[in-house]
This record gives structure tokens, sequence and C-alpha cells, in this order.
């Protein structure tokens, strides 16, 4: 299978609270053909399809080149997934064009919060199967703390439908929940067949992120991205920990991803000048592999 480059529009989402199509050119004559779509304006809460009609911003994608062939679609942590208007979320996304819903986040922290966002992902799964969109739960960190003898995330994917529920994998949140990003890749199989690329600083000194909380607080979920994860912790790709030959190496020879999504959430620096320099590591070993076929 052959992978193609996407970039999530969460790496500039300042930029596009700001400037919505001006970032949406510059993402374009960057080489950016694919694109992840974030729902709202961060700043404001408003989604980007009542700030402009949905006609004008497909209008714009095509006059670009640009596909949006995902999107990050959540609920307020304080609402129960299902309760999302889930109806006029997939049906925006589909006259945008898009394939997939991704679930970009839940707090879960016990068995029982695992078990009933699986029984809600189902449901959602359910609604999006039926329009003919693919769904997908992404990880951070907290999926993958211990519960006796399975992570969050297993009981997460133990307890989804596997020809509705398919799973988006995040593989700098895999490593930092501490788990190796390809063997999870492996388990899954063609339940996951989209990645989130991002990379690591070499300075950040707790890269599992539970080893650096105490076992009795480990199930505060909040207190991990509040206390051990630092903005500073992402770094352009290519200048971390990530080893991308290898990475990409197992990726083409696995042979299920389809889609490698750039997504930088570093704070230093430009950031359109960031994902330009994104998009070339990208390049350089996605093809890499791909010419050796």
């Amino acid at each position: 299978m052959t992978t193609s480059i996407e970039l999530n529009l969460y790496s500039v989402f300042r930029e596009l609270n700001e400037d919505y199509f001006g970032t949406l050119e510059k993402v374009a004559g960057m080489g950016y053909k694919n694109l992840e779509l974030i729902s709202a304006n961060f700043s404001t809460g408003e989604r980007f399809a009542d700030t402009f009609t949905l006609q004008t911003i497909k209008k714009k994608f095509d006059e670009l080149g640009l596909r949006a062939f995902a999107a990050h679609e959540g609920v307020a942590p304080v609402m129960a997934l299902v309760d999302g208007n889930w109806d006029k979320i997939i049906e925006e996304n589909a006259e945008l064009g898009c394939e997939s819903i991704v679930m970009p986040m839940t707090f879960i922290s016990t068995r029982d919060e695992a078990l009933k966002t699986a029984e809600e992902l189902n449901i959602i799964a359910e609604k999006c199967k039926t329009a003919g969109l693919d769904f997908y739960y992404h990880n951070h960190a907290h999926e993958f703390r211990q519960i006796g003898e399975k992570t969050l995330f297993d009981i997460l994917v133990e307890n989804t439908d596997p020809n509705a529920v398919k799973f988006e994998l995040d593989l700098v949140w895999v490593t930092r929940g501490g788990q190796d990003p390809m063997s999870v890749i492996e388990r899954l199989g063609n339940r996951c067949d989209m990645i989130h690329q991002k990379d690591l600083g070499t300075h950040v000194n707790a890269v599992n992120v539970f080893s650096a909380v105490n076992p009795d607080e480990q199930n505060e979920t909040m207190k991990i991205y509040r206390e051990v994860v630092q903005p500073t912790d992402f770094v352009n790709l290519g200048t971390g920990n990530v080893d991308f030959e290898s990475t990409y190496g197992k990726i083409h020879d696995l042979g299920t991803i389809r889609y490698a999504i750039v997504e930088n959430e570093g704070t230093v620096g430009n950031k359109f000048e960031s994902i330009a320099s994104d998009l070339k590591v990208m390049e350089k070993y996605v093809q890499e592999f791909t010419k050796a076929e």
C-alpha cells in the first residue's frame, strides 16, 4: 500500500483563527494536498462552517487543489460523546468531501470509563457508517495507562466494533504512553491505516509520562497534561528523537498505512516555516521507501 503525506490543521490553528483562507493558501503553496480538518476557531469556539458557508470553504479547497480527507470532531469535556450533534457534523464534513471522522480525545482514566467510551464510540461509528464515512479514535498518552493486565487502549480496542471503529495512531503519544508504536500498529492491523507524526525534543527527560507521575496519581489525566507535558516538548520533524528511517521502513514493510499525517504541536518559531520543513522530512522518508519497491 502506498503511503501519502497529509497535514492536520491543528498544526496551524492559531493562524487559522486569524486568517482561515490565507492560511489555506500558504499551506497549499508549500505543496500539501490533503488536509485533516479541525472544526472550530479555538479563540471564539465558533465552527468554521458557521463563520463561512460550506460552499465557500469547499470552493476554496477546489481552487487551491486541496482535499479534505478527514476531520477531527469532538465534544466539550462536560458532554457525553453521543450528545454531540453528530447528524450535523457528519452532513457538513461529507459535503466538504471528507471520507472519515476522527474523535480527537476523550478523558478516560478507569476501566468503567473506557467501557462507556467504547459503547459510545460504537454508536457514533454506526452513524458514520450509515452515511458512508469511516470513523476513527485518535489516541494521546493517557490511554496507555495500565489497568491490571490491560491498558485503557486495549479496553477500547477490544470493546469497539472492529467493522466500524478504526484507530488513528499518534506515534509520539504512544511512545509517551510507554508503548512501542510499531507493535501497536501491527496489533491493530487493518483497523489502523492513518497515523499522526510529530517529533519529540531530545531535551525531554520523561519520555514516558507515567514515569513522572506517582502511581497513585496516574489516573489524574489532566495532571499529566498540565504538569508533565510541556508545549516546548514538541519540535520540528527530524530535529528530535524520532528515528524516521527506522519508523518508515517498518511502516513500508507492514503495508497497512494509507495516510501519514503531519501534526506539529511545537510552539517555537514560525509555524509556516515549521510545517514546510516537516513536509520535506516526510517526503524524504516516505518517498525513499516507495522508490525502493
